[in-house]
């Protein structure tokens, strides 16, 4: 499979501030990724990187076919949406699609102006007088009337209601299926997350913990029911307990295990919000190898 996104040993510096630490992680191509993380982790600034609105301070990351970010030859393939950038203007919502046309020569104004009233969004509207979820979705449509081959997304679920989320997951599926569009996008949702990512970046404290594909990385994790003692009993040198909260109380705990167990009625399967709650709330050494 092909990568659209190849990060390198990628750090990031502000003044006495360290954002990133030798993060590396592989984007592949027609591939929805999902970036999750606290607030502060890591996150913004790495899609930034991605998106070529920062350099790395140290370490690289190459789109496509080795282009810079922020390259001419990159621009015209990358959308960006970031969280606190949503179109903001005093003109009308068909001003400012009128305007995205004359500056992208591959935007698609009747594919922008058939989602807008999809979404009951007025052209005549002025921005400045819209919702905070009508603004993302306005910078939303203007982002996929660019047709990119990478689309990244910035917290695109925060302002948007219950189904207002559910239906622009599925249609960033229906982008991913039909165009093979390579989508990352951060969000706190993680159980909504499962149901339209198929790859998982997890930063924690600036640093990618868990960087794979989330079947495989699920395949190599179980939840044990016991206390931390137990816990170690279990994995019994063959992998790794993430959980470490309460160590003597009985609880669900996730274990990562070098090789995929198979048979054990002790274990149940773990699920995409199991895994990322435990890995943040315990990152595990940089010496330890996230399974392939």
């Amino acid at each position: 499979m092909t990568s659209a996104v190849e990060i390198e040993a990628v750090s990031r510096r502000f003044r006495r501030c360290t954002a990133l630490r030798s993060v590396t992680a592989t984007i592949p191509a027609g591939t929805v990724t999902a970036l999750v993380g606290s607030n502060g982790a890591g996150k913004t600034t790495l899609l930034n990187l991605v998106a070529g609105l920062l350099t790395p301070t140290t370490g690289a990351i190459s789109l496509f076919d080795n282009l810079a970010p922020g390259s001419l030859e990159a621009l015209g393939r990358v959308a960006y949406v970031a969280q606190d950038g949503p179109v903001s203007t005093s003109r009308t919502v068909g001003d400012a699609v009128h305007i995205a046309r004359a500056f992208n020569t591959s935007f698609d104004f009747d594919a922008a102006v058939v989602r807008l009233q999809r979404l009951d969004i007025d052209l005549k509207q002025r921005v400045s007088k819209l919702s905070g979820g009508q603004r993302a979705q306005l910078a939303i449509t203007l982002a996929l009337a660019r047709a990119p081959e990478l689309l990244v997304l910035d917290e695109p679920l925060s302002s948007l209601d219950p189904i207002a989320r559910r239906d622009l997951l599925g249609e960033l599926m229906g982008h991913c299926a039909d165009r093979g569009m390579t989508i990352i996008f951060s969000s706190h949702v993680i159980a909504e997350l499962e149901k339209i990512a198929s790859h998982l970046v997890l930063i924690k404290d600036g640093e990618a913990v868990v960087a794979g594909e989330i079947d495989e990385l699920l395949d190599h994790h179980r939840i044990f029911t016991g206390t931390g003692a137990e816990a170690e009993l279990v994995r019994d040198g063959h992998g790794s307990v993430i959980t470490r909260a309460l160590p003597r109380t009985l609880a669900p705990r996730v274990i990562r295990f070098h090789i995929p167990p198979h048979g054990n009625v002790l274990l149940a399967p773990a699920t995409l919000e199991d895994l990322a709650y435990a890995y943040l709330e315990h990152a595990p050494s940089g010496s330890e190898e996230i399974p392939k």
